[in-house]
């Protein structure tokens, strides 16, 4: 019978089981990564500051533009069993609930890009702690909308086993790279539709080797569309549903997904309130050789973010804070997990 969890691997076992390394998806710092609610919930307090459609392209504008963003914040986090965490590395059972860990981290972020007006192309690169890093370019194609080219570029931190208990788990970096295509204000009527596809390498991934339906190298690929309304004095609503294909070199970390979004932004005075909802619930398609079930889940993320622009006098600099809660449930109590994050900073925008 194998054992997934009892004993950790020699040295010598475990360089036997290096996994060549390639470049990832989308652009975290490794070293700064802090598990999957964390990953989630900055993600989408950038994606707030940076709204999707600015970042692709489907906001036209001309010349230079920029906006940096630097400050800081602290996550208090009941840590899934897959979450790295630097005082989570060990875990006595698998059906035990992860112990409570809070920590700071900064919150860096940057945009910068170039609109031609005459050509009708714009090209951006930018990106972020929790946010991919990103190169993209947008033509704007008469009446038939916006249509944007990315490429992006991730890299984050696992276990190479996350199973193992009674023992501190080795933490090993994955790395993703993708493409994606948006299409903007598709025939002038607000509607946006995009497709993403990121292709992961994780380096030392003990697990898939001990239990090959558990190989997490692979590919997901996300199909969406997303609409905005203008509200007025009421702001802008926009809200986005997607299709999520998780295709992995092991069948238990395969299946697939659906998400959705729904995010408010209200300008008032100097001040901008920017709220976010989010939905992602996966199904894996094989029974869990660890637990003997397969494994459903939904990640459910809601945040706030505030900014005060031109604090003292200051042209083109914002304050901002941040809150946000996000929370995943699961059939298999070891995929459970929940995070709360203040964070504040100084941005420039120009």
């Amino acid at each position: 019978m194998t054992s997934y969890h009892n004993s950790k691997p020699s040295d010598s076992f475990s360089t036997s089981f290096i996994v060549t390394a390639a470049p990832r998806f989308a652009g975290r710092v490794a070293s700064l990564s802090r598990g999957a609610a964390l990953l989630g919930i900055c993600t989408l307090f950038i994606v707030l500051c940076f709204p999707p459609a600015a970042q692709a392209g489907g906001t036209w504008r001309s010349g230079w533009f920029g906006d940096i963003q630097l400050g800081g914040g602290m996550i208090d986090s009941n840590p899934s069993g897959l979450e790295v965490f630097d005082d989570a590395e060990k875990r006595d059972r698998l059906g035990d609930e992860g112990s409570d860990v809070s920590e700071g981290f900064p919150l860096i972020g940057g945009e910068i890009g170039y609109g031609f007006e005459s050509a009708g192309t714009m090209v951006s690169a930018g990106g972020g702690m929790e946010d991919p890093w990103r190169v993209s370019i947008g033509q704007r194609v008469g009446g038939w909308g916006i249509v944007s080219l990315s490429a992006f570029y991730e890299e984050k931190e696992v276990w190479e086993n996350p199973y193992l208990t009674g023992v501190d788990r080795d933490e090993t970096d994955a790395e993703s790279f993708g493409y994606g295509l948006d299409w903007d204000n598709v025939l002038n009527t607000g509607i946006g539709i995009f497709f993403r596809r990121m292709e992961i390498d994780v380096d030392w991934d003990l697990i898939g080797d001990i239990a090959p339906e558990l190989r997490r190298d692979g590919a997901d690929t996300t199909l969406g569309i997303r609409y905005t309304w203008n509200l007025g004095a009421g702001g802008v609503l926009s809200g986005g549903i997607g299709y999520i294909l998780i295709d992995r070199d092991g069948e238990a970390n395969s299946g697939h997904g659906y998400a959705a979004e729904l995010n408010h932004m209200l300008e008032w005075g100097r001040f901008s309130f920017a709220t976010g909802l989010e939905l992602v619930a996966r199904v894996f398609d094989e029974t869990h050789p660890v637990f003997n079930e397969k494994r459903e889940e939904a990640t459910f993320t809601v945040s706030e973010t505030v900014s005060f622009a031109e604090p003292f006098g200051l042209e083109h600099a914002y304050l901002f804070g941040v809150a946000a809660y996000s929370e995943t449930v699961a059939d298999i109590a070891f995929f459970e997990g929940d995070a709360f994050i203040l964070g504040a900073g100084v941005g420039y925008r120009f």
